[in-house]
């Protein structure tokens, strides 16, 4: 199943033992379609899986207003129930526990720990803070492309931080990585169109200001 999705990715080169950041949810999220998602989460990557954890609405939540926490693998996932409302500032964490197990944690409470089937976590790779939206899915992508309807209003992602080898959080900066410049469209190759084109983002340490308005 191929996505129609818009994408926003800080990513970093160097291995961390942790990312965290504090979501300010937007006020509102639009869905024309019945299908489609929209996601801010941190991602890693480690023991040969990619974990992502996050927020997250769909069509029929946003409707009543609703979001909620999830994790991904790509082999199995799962959520907390939808009672986030748009609007919340929700800080979320995706770390090592003194156990070297994966901890993903959100307002502070542990709410997923993983386990490495082989040996314990090392180092996590692949360390990312993404802002992603989803217009609807295709068994085969169609050219031209539809108008893309999927939008929401301001998203914060402040804090966006990592921890080092000696236990230090360190705020992401120009100094220690490369902050999104531009607008991943999937599928690529494809022209995408229709409103909004692009998100609007605004980039400071620590700090990703994001949205999808007409």
């Amino acid at each position: 199943m191929e996505e129609y999705a818009k994408v926003l990715r800080w990513a970093m080169d160097n291995d961390v033992y942790g990312l965290k950041t504090t979501i300010q949810l937007p006020k509102t999220a639009i869905f024309e379609k019945d299908v489609g998602f929209i996601n801010f989460y941190l991602g890693v990557y480690a023991a040969d899986v990619h974990y992502e954890c996050g927020l997250s609405t769909k069509p029929a939540e946003a409707v009543n207003d609703h979001w909620h926490w999830f994790w991904n693998t790509g082999f199995s996932n799962d959520g907390g129930p939808w009672m986030i409302k748009g609007g919340a500032t929700v800080p979320i964490e995706l770390s090592l526990n003194s156990d070297s197990q994966l901890e993903y944690k959100v307002a502070g409470e542990v709410v997923k720990t993983f386990f490495a089937e082989a040996e314990p976590f090392g180092a996590l790779s692949n360390a990312r803070l993404v802002v992603a939206a989803c217009d609807q899915k295709f068994e085969c992508i169609p050219e031209p492309l539809p108008e893309w309807t999927t939008r929401h209003d301001t998203v914060i992602c402040d804090g966006f931080s990592y921890r080092d080898s000696c236990g230090t959080w360190r705020t992401l900066s120009s100094t220690n990585s490369a902050p999104p410049t531009s607008t991943i469209f999937w599928p690529t190759g494809y022209e995408h169109t229709g409103t909004p084109a692009d998100y609007t983002t605004t980039l400071s340490a620590g700090k990703i200001i994001a949205s999808l308005v007409d």
